[in-house]
């Protein structure tokens, strides 16, 4: 996993050098919505995916007419609802009575990715694009937050980052539209999926399961040359 992170940020950097030269390169901003999700293991609770939001840097440097390498440079926060219920037998304070209670936890993990796409513009005007390639995800700080009626459950924050593996790697692929401003500028939407392939769990997950993510990513963005 060193060697293939070691690996495509020297393919960032050989792209930048090699486009921040050229006439052909295009630098931009990007952000949107993340709706997103964690997959690959049993649960005793309902999960449902979880909105948040993604922003960035972004360059792309013209292969050939159709054809481009696309990087990114995205802060992610990706999250997962949980919903549950507890049924409580024996009240610990007065106040609280017998009964079902309701509870809600969110799992956040905040990333730096990078994407590396190859980028193929098609249509008569060449305004529709496809794009497609390897991510790679730092992990700068993951948690739960739980939220409940429950004594001792209320807005309560866990940092569980230590439980977290650092990278997590995977494939992008995506589909949009470029919106031409003038010959310079230009603004696109993108909807992008992102599919994580490594088991982000650093600890044993039940039933011998793994943990991995799964994004899909609403962009827009402003491209300048």
């Amino acid at each position: 996993m060193k060697k293939i992170t070691l690996l495509l940020f020297i393919i960032s950097l050989i792209t930048f050098k090699t486009t921040a030269q050229d006439s052909k390169v295009k630098f931009g901003i990007q952000g949107g919505l993340n709706y997103s999700s964690l997959r690959g293991y049993d649960s005793y609770v309902d999960n449902n995916p979880g909105f948040a939001y993604v922003l960035g840097f972004s360059f792309q440097h013209q292969i050939q007419e159709n054809l481009s390498i696309k990087a990114d440079l995205n802060y992610e926060r990706k999250t997962q609802i949980s919903k549950g219920t507890i049924e409580v037998l024996e009240p610990t304070l007065p106040t609280e009575p017998f009964g079902t209670y309701k509870f809600k936890t969110t799992a956040y993990l905040n990333y730096i990715v990078l994407p590396i796409l190859l980028k193929y513009n098609f249509s008569g005007d060449k305004s529709f694009y496809i794009n497609g390639g390897p991510y790679l995800g730092y992990l700068l700080k993951s948690g739960l937050k739980s939220n409940s009626n429950i004594s001792g459950l209320i807005n309560e924050n866990d940092e569980d980052t230590k439980n977290k593996k650092s990278i997590d790697f995977g494939f992008s692929a995506g589909i949009g539209k470029e919106f031409k401003l003038n010959g310079t500028n230009q603004i696109y939407i993108e909807l992008r999926e992102n599919l994580g392939l490594t088991n982000i769990s650093d600890t044993p997950v039940i039933n011998d399961g793994s943990i991995k993510t799964n994004s899909l990513n609403l962009l827009v963005g402003y491209t300048f040359n």
